[in-house]
């Protein structure tokens, strides 16, 4: 079998599930992983023939593919911020939204701060913001265990150190004081299932995602509550949000006295994150 063999079979059995830019975009990244080429020589496909062990790997991914596994646990591993991070279903993939919520933060003037990213996952944005801030003290906090022992794989991995913590943010207190929290907490509606992939359901930690229908904004209370008490004078708190809940976000930071409030939109001009600017006294 050729590399080619594999992609005209790869088509004609994901076709109706993916879309062909997303089937070219798979296909590059097997390739890519299993035979450790660039990807200027996989248009050569038509030369490369595939030994048995490799047939066996681009096989078995297509059987994994096919009951809508997503390519990243395929290949446990995927691509944030130019850097590498394993994942598995204990964690969600991260998004190119959370990508945007590293970046917003990276326009602060950050470095040698103390951060807490709350509900870390696989670490991406404590470890996107410990790569890029070399004097940042950062900690990740989860309730997971499965999802903390990926995130300190990744660290130790992407050559970073950071404090993890094995925690519930509704019932964690802490004297430390920050300068910097962050969290994009599971915001996603139980009503809003409707319209997400089977890759999503089927695969992602439900309990990363969703939230009840009339707790919409359990976790942001929550953060808030705790910022209110640990977050310094100036410092900065940072929120991945659904758009559709922005005005009643906007309420109960005022109800906790948080008044420095700016939403900024993503690529897609959606209210998607909440940037709040502690006050000095």
């Amino acid at each position: 079998m050729t590399l080619r063999d594999f992609k005209l079979k790869m088509i004609s059995e994901l076709s109706s599930i993916y879309e062909m830019d997303e089937l070219n975009s798979i296909f590059n990244l097997l390739s890519e992983d299993y035979l450790k080429i660039p990807r200027s020589k996989i248009l050569l496909a038509d030369e490369i023939h595939l030994d048995e062990l490799n047939q066996t790997l681009f096989l078995s991914a297509l059987e994994r593919l096919k009951t809508h596994e997503p390519i990243q646990y395929v290949l446990g591993k995927t691509s944030f911020m130019d850097l590498e991070f394993k994942v598995n279903n204990s964690v969600l993939i991260p998004r190119p939204e959370t990508e945007e919520l590293v970046r917003l933060m990276l326009k602060e003037d950050l470095d040698g701060k103390e951060i807490l990213d709350i509900g870390t996952g696989s670490g991406c944005i404590a470890i996107s913001l410990a790569k890029n801030l070399a004097n940042a003290k950062v900690t990740a906090l989860d309730v997971s265990e499965d999802a903390l022992e990926i995130a300190k794989q990744n660290a130790k991995m992407n050559n970073v150190n950071i404090e993890f913590i094995h925690a519930d943010i509704f019932e964690y207190q802490s004297e430390k004081k920050y300068d910097v929290i962050v969290s994009n907490p599971p915001y996603v509606c139980e009503s809003e299932k409707s319209l997400m992939k089977k890759n999503v359901l089927d695969f992602e930690p439900m309990s990363a995602l969703f939230v009840e229908n009339d707790k919409s904004l359990i976790y942001y209370t929550s953060i808030l509550k705790f910022a209110s008490k640990t977050l310094i004078n100036n410092g900065f708190l940072f929120f991945e949000i659904n758009e559709n809940y922005s005005t009643e976000l906007e309420n109960i930071c005022k109800l906790n006295a948080f008044y420095n409030i700016r939403f900024k939109s993503d690529v897609n001009r959606k209210n998607r994150f909440l940037l709040i600017n502690m006050p000095s006294f």
